[in-house]
């Protein structure tokens, strides 16, 4: 499942959307990133069109799912 934020208050909503925290699809825990991070530990899909980004970043709990980004939803 997507690591979805829904906003309800547009006012706070970049204050409290963090784009480094990424979720694991599989087991759910989440962890927060640095960019530098992000750069070291992503892997390329080996089929890129089928998926949101041209990597994953492999879960370090679970070792089996894909950590997702936070996705910015705003219904305002």
């Amino acid at each position: 499942m997507a690591n979805i934020i829904v906003v309800k208050n547009m006012a706070t909503a970049l204050e409290e959307h963090d784009p480094f925290i990424w979720k694991c699809d599989s087991c759910g825990k989440e962890r927060k990133y640095t960019q530098e991070e992000i750069d070291t530990t992503k892997k390329p899909w080996s089929d890129p069109q089928n998926h949101d980004r041209d990597y994953y970043v492999t879960c370090p709990f679970c070792n089996k799912g894909e950590m997702e980004p936070p996705t910015f939803v705003s219904f305002h």
